[in-house]
């Protein structure tokens, strides 16, 4: 690497375009979230628990992306010689990981809804037996 080399800011002014558009419907998802305890005994529910943090998780994880992709590429500007290549990808990929949640989540309920035999889209509490 020459000595002048300074990276270009491409993939961190992407990730800053791409999370931070995002980020303004996720914070409307964040602020609905508590309807997940809406039903009565679903405080004790881990699954709701769980799908409340992810919804919560995602603009949190966005704006920690865009704020640890700058950090990353400054600290690589500074370091060049230092740095590893795949650290900045791993910071601007951070908020897949409930995405990537919920869509493993949608194939493997999806799944168990044909491998039931139950029509697509019909809950079982409204089919008669």
């Amino acid at each position: 690497m020459p000595d002048d080399y300074a990276p270009r800011p491409t993939l961190v002014i992407a990730v800053t375009v791409v999370w931070g558009v995002l980020l303004v419907p996720a914070l409307l998802g964040a602020a609905l979230s508590p309807m997940f305890f809406d039903a009565p005994g679903s405080m004790n529910n881990p699954a709701a628990w769980v799908n409340a943090l992810i919804v919560v998780a995602f603009p949190c994880l966005c704006v920690l992306s865009i704020a640890g992709s700058w950090v990353v590429w400054a600290w690589r500007k500074r370091h060049p010689t230092r740095f590893y290549a795949g650290a900045q990808i791993v910071v601007a990929l951070l908020p897949l990981l409930p995405v990537t949640y919920v869509v493993a989540a949608m194939v493997v309920e999806t799944a168990g809804v044909i491998a039931s035999g139950q029509p697509l889209g019909l809950h079982s509490t409204i089919i008669r037996h």
